[in-house]
């Protein structure tokens, strides 16, 4: 009993040893700091600083992470900051500045809009690689926008982060003679908890959040505290799932026989099983030699006892790394504390003991495990012993020891049978090569896959990094000897990945790796030779492809998980017998990815462009919708409204639903591009292709710097983030493309020669820009070098100019009536002939066009500022898309007389206005005027002149409250209006030839019912299918007879189809009558004069006072328009005006003011005194003619009432009451009935008489001018 006392003691001695040994090599105990933060809020905390033993190597990419929670604001204050005493350049920082945050890196300044709010907990990241132009910011795994705050900003390729040097928590800080010293004012009033940094750039998302770093760790270990303790906090919580757990053991045995690493691997993954939960499933176990076995201290501790014990125990130390896999996942603090506990204990088989290390125990959580064959849980691994018998579990907790005289341990040894695996190496390599070769990246390659390929291992990914050096051992030989030229041997460095199939483990592949490339190679002239220190092998996890829906033109393939260097199948949608396949590759920067899919197997699906219409676009399918445009395009030179449709609406859905990224916007914007080249219809889609274009520009993100230009052939977009504080002007600037590449932009730039458009936006443009929190105004322009997409019917009118635009994301309200105008300069794309006028313009995306929809250019807002034959200088007071339209059709009338034409419309329409009212008061209140059909047709011709010149002088006005259905139904009454003018105009000549041309056999019932019909019902019916078919003709326009710009818009017709048919079509219809009627009463009266004796010049005058009359009661005066062209256009838009305007007042003058009998009544009623005249008796005379006796033969007329003729000094009846307008009389013989200003009859037809009568000779009311032409009569 007393020998096995001493054995045991012995044993426990040995172990203390090595335990007390391996304690004093990792250092002091080493604690988690998660679930624990950094305060530096408390008394005396000032900054942490990272430990002397965590060296950061030269990177050229990173990641870093770090929690972050203010207290109190101040005006700087810094995260972290890492620097080298070699630059005085901070070489990465995170600092912040108020609510704001800032990235440093290499000396340069990254801002951000992001507030950080107090007393709130935010995650931040940091990543950065030398292959990108900028660092890219995290808030809450979501990617923020960093704007370059230097002025210009150059490639960070060359940089790389410099090694050994120092990294604080908390503080800026400077570097004096080896010493941290901390900058005043710059501490972070907060505090701070899982700072982690990684060696890569890394993808960073919220549900990675709880990922321990590789170079630099949440750890005590890693970090020098200066009396400023972590705090535990309860709610710091990170739940994981994936962890590793790195540990040294020890293990000891009694015989000769030493423990290698593999059947540590299998001891370890057995203890471990037995003293972890069920919910920790042991996913890999990698076992490293940690020390030399059996130093001289435990040589020594046995030899004192080596009287006692026959057979002295073997000791190994080992340094191994368990995977788990939580499930359910927990927090990370609390899982790191029941691991480190639970492996605390040490672990007895029959005769051999597993003792960890306690202090060496970390516990941290990974990203992902790795890619190697994972066994299941509860595998016996004594089979993988060669020897009988095996390990076996104790069930005590104490050293057993045999009774015999000597401890016998079976020999272990590694096994040779497993389960195949596969895995990835990187592999860096410099070899020298002796001899000369004409290419030595190919004898390298040729040389590494033959070497690796014996070994069943595959290369992939070979990149030949250049020469390293030369050398000549031959060069200091005597040149005066004649010697064989020297061997050159020069040095190559490549880099190469290796894929292995095999069923040993990590660190045997890689062994196999390094020992093949070891061995030196010859091929004829040339050797290879690669030092083991040349060679670096390491373990890389690829991961896998991940499973991806892929939508194309021949179907959705949905691609499965795939792992590297594998292939997947899919059934073609179009043929199920038929198969694609696609490659998961493993690309150079050790990541898995898919390659382009195999699918020549397939049939089309997609075949035309309408088949993308069975095709709905998501986030993850958008880039395919995209490709499948590009391929059907390729194919197309035109597309049809249809076709075009659905492409513009998928783009539209693209940009809306999807994050438009650079790469993204680029295949956009070429697509456009790609459209705006064919010869196809793009008026139906103008104003979506804008608005695409609108939303690419403001929904642009994570691209670095300040802009970013997308420029295809035919499109150019840039957007161009502003500070606010800093804003003074802005400027974008377009010169021809090259080459087809598309045109070169420009920001900030002076114009030059060759540039084809240009703008320039003014410091007044700052206060539209938003104001909140976390927004970043942004500025973008665009330029379209295709004028056919602007296209609005005009055929007067050309663009004669490219476009440009400009617009501000997310601005307060409409950005108008700038106090500074914007200036827009534009070059001619046919030179401006001088005859021609220019308009600047811009494209309104409501305004109606000549097609029936909606954009049209329109100049409001823009004028001109100068312009030249190549180029025009326009300035406006609003932000849209601008242009200059050429004028082919007119020559223009400048701004002095287009005013004054307009004031003499308004003066004219509102006298008109004013003697039209007084006419209709007068026929309306005197009944005695208006008992003839002439007078009643007059009045309502001047009500439809009153109705019409009032709805003219208020429509400015009414169109100026901007109502859409209250403008609209201001232009249809004037519309109404002016047709009911004109329709009476008409109904007078068709009166008037009535009485002149049909004299017989003319019978009318309801005579005046029927003419009102016609006069107000046929307007009617006109404007009301004009709502009907095209409401949207109705609208307003700028008031001017041109384009040019005018302050007073105006309600009317703004469809140029709408306008020409039921306007210009139907005045010009009724002119044409008009004017027949006209010629055909002046031939009536040539013949007439012909049978009378010459006139006095009094006759003279009163025929040209009748021509007169007659031309503005028929509105011949607007015939005038016909023929306002050329150089005669000015004078005759000024008769024009006067007289139409003027209608009115004439039809005043002629027929109440010329009239006796209508003067006569204003006298009877209207005036006092000795101007009073008595009521006229003649008026109740009546012209009757006798009745024939037989009525069969009497031809039945209506009677007519009409009203005498002037005569010097009395006033002559027509009808003694109304009872006698109705009567129906015979006439004997036929008289010549006309209508005149003074009262158009319409006469009584009646039997054929050689004789011709005047009617006032039956009591018919005649204008002198026409009386003293007629024959005398014979009757009596």
């Amino acid at each position: 009993m007393d020998r096995e006392m001493k054995i045991f003691t012995t044993l426990m001695s040995v172990l203390a040893l090595n335990s007390t040994s391996l304690t004093n090599e990792v250092g002091p105990m080493n604690e988690s700091l998660w679930g624990r933060k950094v305060d530096f809020m408390q008394y005396k905390c000032k900054y942490w600083q990272l430990a002397h033993s965590i060296a950061l190597p030269t990177l050229r990419e990173f990641s870093v992470c770090v929690d972050l929670q203010r207290v109190i604001s101040t005006p700087q204050w810094t995260v972290f900051m890492y620097s080298h005493p070699s630059r005085p350049d901070m070489e990465i920082g995170l600092k912040g500045s108020n609510d704001s945050l800032s990235i440093r890196l290499f000396g340069k300044t990254w801002t951000s809009k992001f507030k950080f709010q107090l007393n709130v907990w935010y995650p931040v990241c940091v990543t950065w690689s030398a292959f990108e132009l900028t660092p890219h910011l995290y808030v809450n795994g979501t990617a923020v926008v960093v704007n370059f705050t230097g002025s210009e900003l150059q490639t960070l390729t060359d940089y790389q982060i410099a090694a050994n040097g120092y990294l604080t928590l908390g503080v800026s800080h400077f570097i004096h003679n080896g010493e941290v010293h901390e900058v005043s004012g710059t501490d972070f009033q907060g505090s701070l908890t899982l700072f982690r940094m990684w060696s890569e750039k890394l993808p960073v998302s919220p549900d990675k959040h709880c990922v321990d770093g590789d170079m630099v760790r949440w750890n005590t270990v890693d970090w020098i505290t200066h009396d400023c303790a972590p705090v535990p906090d309860d709610r710091l919580q990170c739940v994981w799932s994936l962890y590793v757990v790195e540990m040294d053991v020890i293990i000891t045995r009694w015989d000769s026989q030493e423990t290698i690493r593999y059947q540590a691997k299998d001891l370890v993954r057995k203890w471990a099983r037995g003293v972890l939960p069920d919910d920790m499933y042991i996913h890999t176990v990698l076992v490293y030699t940690l020390v030399s076995p059996n130093t001289a201290e435990e040589k020594a501790a046995w030899g004192q006892e080596g009287e006692v014990l026959t057979a002295r125990p073997t000791i190994n130390h080992f340094k191994c790394s368990v995977y788990l896999n939580v499930i359910p996942k927990a927090d990370v603090s609390w899982i790191q504390h029941q691991v480190t506990l639970l492996l605390q204990r040490p672990y007895w088989t029959d005769k051999v003991l597993l003792t960890p290390v306690k202090n060496s125990i970390h516990v941290n959580p990974v990203e992902s495990l790795p890619m190697l064959t994972i066994e299941p849980p509860h595998e016996d691994t004594t089979s993988a012993l060669s020897t009988t018998p095996a390990f076996t579990e104790s069930s005590t907790a104490s050293v057993i020891v045999t009774e015999s005289p000597a401890v016998t341990i079976p020999a272990l040894s590694p096994s040779t049978e497993g389960p195949v695996s596969e895995s990835f190496f990187r592999v860096d390599l410099t070899v020298s090569l002796t001899g000369s070769t004409v290419n030595a990246e190919q004898e390298i390659n040729a040389w590494i896959t033959e070497t690796l390929s014996k070994k069943k291992m595959s290369v992939l990914n070979f990149q030949f990094l250049g020469k390293a050096f030369d050398s000549n051992p031959s060069g200091n030989r005597s040149l005066g000897a004649r010697q064989s030229p020297p061997a050159t041997e020069t040095s190559h460095t490549s880099r190469f990945q290796v894929q292995a199939t095999t069923s040993y483990s990590i660190d045997q592949t890689i062994d196999q790796i390094r020992n093949a490339l070891e061995v030196p190679y010859t091929n004829g002239s040339i050797t290879l030779d690669a030092e083991p220190e040349g060679i670096l092998v390491s373990h890389i996890n690829p991961g896998q492809c991940q499973r991806e829906q892929h939508q194309s033109r021949w179907g959705l393939f949905v691609w499965p998980k795939t792992r590297a260097v594998h292939t997947a199948s899919y059934p073609c949608e179009g043929d199920s017998s038929r198969t694609a396949k696609r490659k998961c590759l493993l690309a150079t920067n050790h990541k898995a990815h898919w390659a382009v899919p195999d699918l020549q197997q397939c049939p089309v699906v997609v075949a035309t462009i309408p088949d993308l219409d069975d095709i709905e676009v998501t986030t993850e399918n958008a880039k395919d919708v995209l490709d499948m445009i590009d391929s059907l395009l390729s194919n197309h030179r035109d597309l049809n409204d249809k076709e075009l449709v659905t492409i513009v609406n998928k783009l539209g859905t693209v940009v809306h639903i999807s994050p438009v990224t650079p790469a993204l916007g680029k295949v956009i914007v070429e697509i456009l591009s790609d459209i705006l080249e064919t010869d196809s219809n793009f008026q139906p889609v103008t104003n979506n292709i804008l608005q695409i274009t609108e939303s690419i520009g403001d929904r642009l993100s994570s691209f670095p710097g300040e802009s970013v230009s997308l420029v295809a052939p035919g499109l150019a977009i840039s957007a161009v983030n502003v500070n606010p504080d800093q804003f003074h002007n802005l400027t974008f600037g377009v010169s021809p493309s090259n080459a087809g590449q598309g045109p070169e932009v420009y920001i900030n730039k002076d114009p030059f020669a060759c540039m084809v458009a240009f703008i320039s936006l003014p410091p007044s443009l700052q206060e539209s820009f938003p104001s909140g929190h976390g927004v970043q105004p942004r500025v973008q322009f665009q330029f379209f070098g295709t004028p056919a997409l602007f296209e609005d019917g005009r055929r007067d009118k050309i663009l004669n100019t490219f476009v440009v635009s400009a617009s501000v994301t997310n601005a307060t309200g409409p950005i108008q009536n700038l106090k500074q105008p914007v200036e827009v300069t534009l070059l001619h794309l046919q030179d401006k002939p001088p005859e021609n006028d220019v308009l600047c313009v811009f494209w309104n995306f409501n305004k109606k066009n000549n097609h029936g929809g909606l954009g049209s250019w329109d100049p409001t807002g823009c004028s001109l500022n100068n312009t030249s034959h190549h180029h025009t200088t326009c300035l406006c007071d609003h932000l849209t898309h601008f242009g200059v339209l050429l004028d082919l059709s007119r020559t223009p009338v400048d701004k002095t007389n287009e005013r004054i034409l307009t004031i003499i419309s308004y003066v004219g329409c509102g006298v008109s206005s004013v003697f039209l009212g007084v006419t209709v008061l007068t026929y309306t209140a005197f009944e005695k005027l208006r008992r003839d059909y002439p007078s009643k047709i007059l009045l309502n011709l001047a009500l439809a002149l009153e109705g019409l010149n009032l709805v003219f002088l208020l429509n400015s006005w009414l169109s100026s409250f901007g109502f859409p259905v209250l403008c609209m139904a201001v232009a249809v009454t004037m519309h109404y209006f002016l047709l009911a003018s004109f329709t009476w105009m008409g109904l007078e000549a068709v009166n008037m030839y009535f009485a002149l041309v049909k004299v017989f056999n003319v019978y009318v019932p309801s005579y005046i019912l029927k003419f009102c019909a016609l006069g107000w019902g046929i307007p009617l019916i006109i404007c009301g299918l004009v709502l009907v078919v095209r409401r949207e003709a109705y609208g307003t326009a700028p008031y001017s007879s041109s384009l040019e710009p005018s302050d007073d818009m105006f309600c009317w017709v703004q469809d140029d189809v709408t306008f020409y048919v039921s306007v210009v079509g139907y005045i010009f219809l009724v002119l044409l009558c008009n004017s027949a009627v006209f010629l055909v009463v002046l031939v009536q009266l040539r013949h007439m004069r012909l049978n009378r004796p010459a006139g006095t010049c009094s006759d003279l005058r009163k025929d040209l006072r009748g021509v007169a009359s007659l031309t503005f009661l028929l509105g011949l005066t607007w015939v005038v328009a016909l023929f306002a062209w050329g150089p005669v256009k000015v004078p005759l838009l000024y008769t024009f005006s006067i007289l139409n305007s003027l209608q009115g007042f004439f039809l005043f003058v002629f027929y109440c003011l010329m009239k006796e009998n209508v003067r006569k009544q204003w006298r009877v009623h209207l005036c006092f005194g000795r101007f009073r005249l008595q009521d006229y008796s003649e008026w109740s005379q009546t012209a009757t003619v006798p009745a024939r006796t037989k009525p069969s033969q009497t031809r039945k007329f209506p009677s007519v009432k009409s009203v005498r003729s002037n005569k010097s000094s009395t006033t002559e009846s027509t009808s003694a009451s109304s009872d006698s307008s109705q009567r129906e009389v015979s006439i004997k013989r036929p008289n010549l009935g006309l209508i005149c200003l003074n009262g158009l009859a319409l006469p009584r037809a009646q039997a054929a008489h050689k004789s011709t009568h005047l009617p006032q000779e039956q009591g018919y009311d005649v204008s002198p001018w026409l009386a003293k032409l007629a024959p005398p009569s014979t009757e009596k």
